[in-house]
């Protein structure tokens, strides 16, 4: 070969990059090495791991004719690829007449080459062939099989495009397609109308609902409304839709080109329904469970909240429960007692031990737990509330700088009205942090303790100032008699004595008004007898003394004194 003389490129290249020392000179080795090594580069190219890289890796390319599925192609024929295969399949099958005497279709099995399959033929005319390499290896399909399925569905294509042609075929279509359309139309009004009735049921029935169960600070009546509505439209739409489904399922089986598509619409509905059927069936026993653990929630849950209820209405008298926090402990207990209920339950809810439920619950444990932080601080500043019996409804207290009566002490918050009628609401976790002063707690006997102050120059007897102090609290109505007011001379200042009169009232929501017309009453009995109050405080004794003449109580203005009101 002229490629391995002596002296060639090819030897020269081979002797540069495999040096041959010690047979440089001798040329029948140089040729034995350089052919030996020829033959290894053949016998790798020739390989089957080689061609089987350079074979193109074949897809399957379904053949579908007429909406129906004839075949599947996975092998190449002759270089050409499954693609193409199924593309000149569809190209003879659009080929044939739309209308013959006889469909004779028929599958050979032939052996053509390295190739062995089935032949099709329609009329006597060539249309595919199925290899043996496209059958479906993991279903254990065979020839023979896949060929009586293509033959079948041919058969059955070609009798769907000549009965398309027919005129009484598609009449009925038509026909009963109307028909089943105008009974969808009168099956979704008779539907629609009977869910907004049984709405309306509801909503009267919720309405007209007197007695509201309560689990601990939730609604249950409520809760229980709003779960009964969302059935009531859960139903409706799923009898709308199942409507729709076998509607569109019947109008699709009626055309023979549309036939598959309600073959598969209806197979779906009826796995569906299947698949529903068997799940009910099959969680019955737990959802059997679930209702036994519920309704011994219920009972336990009646049975003790009624227990605690009376201890609230004291009724009953437990040692180691007060009466104050009997509604708190009741909703506490309620509540732990559910909560035991539903960690019973838990695990016999259908499709509890699915992933999606599984990570649902985790989600709402995440939300909880991140969501929770503030409102487990208010809750346990609420029990701080309640179980420190600091106050309870309709005590009068001032908790802060707000002055009120208790409406409610909850859990989260505790409200107060005002005279103003202005509701305010304290945070717990605030509460607990404020000072608060309680003037009912103590006043159901001797009443609520008031007191108020003024201070007298040191020229005005103690006496008559003992004395004008108890005259006016005796003239202001609202203040007891019993125990009487007392007066008490609290310091010696530089300019003044200051003097407190301390005295009881039946409510102490009415102490306001009740100041207000005492210190009304402490101005005219000390005006009268010519006595000066030093409040606020002077820094030196006047020259003359500061009051207010009987003669000009009632100056003259524009309007009615009988008009006149005081501020509260």
């Amino acid at each position: 070969m002229p490629c391995l003389r002596e002296g060639s490129a090819l030897v020269d290249r081979t002797d540069k990059y495999f040096p041959l020392s010690g047979i440089r000179n001798s040329p029948g080795e140089r040729v034995k090495i350089t052919s030996i090594l020829l033959i290894a580069a053949v016998v790798f190219l020739s390989s089957p791991f080689v061609w089987a890289q350079a074979t193109p890796s074949a897809e399957a390319v379904p053949l579908e004719f007429w909406n129906r599925p004839i075949t599947v192609f996975r092998s190449y024929y002759h270089q050409m690829s499954p693609a193409e295969r199924a593309a000149k399949a569809r190209e003879r099958l659009a080929a044939l007449p739309e209308v013959a005497p006889e469909w004779r279709v028929v599958a050979e099995e032939t052996t053509t080459g390295p190739y062995t399959g089935a032949f099709i033929t329609i009329n006597d005319v060539f249309i595919f062939q199925i290899l043996t390499d496209d059958l479906d290896r993991e279903s254990n399909e065979t020839l023979k099989v896949a060929a009586d399925h293509a033959t079948a569905q041919l058969r059955s294509a070609l009798q769907a495009r000549a009965d398309q042609r027919r005129l009484p075929v598609l009449i009925r279509g038509v026909g009963l397609s109307v028909l089943a359309t105008l009974m969808l139309i009168t099956g979704l009004w008779l539907v629609i109308r009977a869910g907004r009735r049984v709405l309306a049921r509801l909503d009267r029935a919720s309405i007209a609902r007197v007695l509201h169960l309560k689990t601990g600070w939730v609604g249950l009546q409520s809760l229980l409304d709003a779960i009964s509505r969302g059935l009531a439209k859960l139903t409706v739409w799923a009898a709308a839709v199942t409507m729709v489904d076998v509607w569109l399922t019947f109008v699709l089986l009626q055309f023979p080109y549309t036939y598959p598509w309600g073959q598969q619409l209806s197979t779906m509905l009826m796995n569906l329904f299947g698949r529903l059927g068997a799940g009910v069936l099959n969680s019955i026993p737990g959802m059997f469970t679930v209702v036994v653990i519920f309704l011994l929630g219920r009972v336990v849950a009646k049975v003790v909240g009624g227990v605690f209820l009376q201890v609230e209405k004291g009724d009953l008298d437990l040692p180691w429960l007060h009466r104050d926090t009997a509604r708190a402990t009741r909703h506490l207990v309620v509540v732990l007692i559910w909560i035991f209920a539903v960690t019973i339950a838990y695990p016999y809810i259908p499709g509890s031990q699915t992933d999606a439920f599984k990570g649902i619950s985790v989600l709402l444990g995440l939300m909880v737990s991140l969501g929770s932080a503030g409102l487990i601080n208010q809750v346990m500043s609420g029990l701080v509330v309640v179980y420190s019996r600091a106050l309870k409804a309709g005590e009068f207290v001032r908790i802060g700088d707000d002055l009120g009566t208790v409406t409610d002490v909850g859990m989260l918050s505790t409200k107060i009205i005002t005279r103003k009628r202005e509701e305010i609401t304290i945070p717990n976790a605030v509460l607990v942090g404020t000072k608060t002063v309680n003037y009912s707690r103590h006043a159901a006997d001797v009443g609520a303790r008031v007191g108020t102050t003024v201070t007298i120059g040191y020229d005005a007897p103690w006496r008559l100032v003992h004395a004008m102090l108890l005259n006016s609290a005796r003239q202001t109505p609202g203040v007891r008699n019993e125990p009487p007011p007392r007066v008490l001379q609290r310091a010696l200042q530089n300019f003044y004595v200051e003097y407190e009169l301390v005295f009881s009232v039946d409510k102490p929501e009415e102490r306001a008004p009740i100041l207000s017309e005492l210190h009304q009453n402490i101005q005219d009995a000390f005006n009268e007898q010519g006595v000066q109050i030093m409040s606020p405080a002077f820094e030196s004794q006047p020259d003359e003394k500061v009051f207010v003449p009987k003669s000009k109580w009632f100056p003259k203005l524009d309007e009615d004194p009988s008009t006149r009101q005081c501020a509260d």
